[in-house]
């Protein structure tokens, strides 16, 4: 498989309860408890052995039949997997919880450029971030944290985003011209003005 390994990545893991879009609440702060999640964390350094690694992670799991990326924002200025998918779960109401597949912290509440894997990427069932069934259904979910209608992406997210989109893409056999942005499918700014989505593109064009 042709891969191209990028610097500044870390990846965890998020093993939530259950599993089912763009507005995520501010957190008031970073988290630093959460004792029955941290356990199911792994953070590894950035290192040349970073692109066995995420393979070897993300080879793991079994795929089925994905159309599309689709790249949201959180509309938050920090956050992480475990503080959305309580959101989700407690003001949304969604028994699965975190609707994305992967989030990508921003140094505010998760490391900046840590990928971390939702459950419904782990149980490879819908998302919930699309608000159309067709992109919840074969679209799988990335949200950066932050807002970037007022900020940009951090370099360490953009690494990690084209790292994880161009597996995706190998793994899942997704063109290019699906790999879209929220409001591509949706009437939303989200993931923001500022978000590089050419930028994006140029870095993972695959097909």
């Amino acid at each position: 498989m042709h891969f191209r390994c990028k610097i500044g990545i870390c990846i965890s893991f998020l093993v939530v309860l259950g599993a089912s879009g763009c507005y995520t609440p501010p957190a008031p702060k970073p988290m630093t408890t959460l004792k029955s999640r941290e356990s199911t964390v792994t953070t590894v350094k950035p290192s040349e052995k970073m692109k066995p690694y995420i393979i070897s992670q993300l080879d793991h799991y079994f795929v089925r039949d994905w159309r599309y990326i689709v790249i949201h924002h959180s509309a938050s200025v920090s956050g992480s997997a475990a503080e959305f998918d309580r959101y989700h779960r407690g003001k949304k109401g969604w028994e699965n919880g975190l609707g994305y597949h992967f989030v990508i912290g921003n140094g505010n509440g998760t490391p900046d450029g840590k990928i971390e894997i939702g459950n419904r990427w782990v149980t490879q069932i819908d998302g919930a971030h699309a608000g159309v069934e067709e992109y919840n259904h074969y679209g799988i979910g990335i949200c950066l944290v932050g807002n970037f209608n007022e900020s940009s992406p951090t370099a360490a997210q953009m690494a990690a985003l084209s790292t994880l989109v161009e597996y995706l893409q190998d793994r899942c056999h997704i063109s290019s011209e699906n790999v879209i942005m929220h409001r591509h499918c949706r009437q939303t700014d989200c993931p923001g003005r500022n978000f590089p989505y050419y930028k994006l593109l140029a870095n993972t064009c695959r097909y």
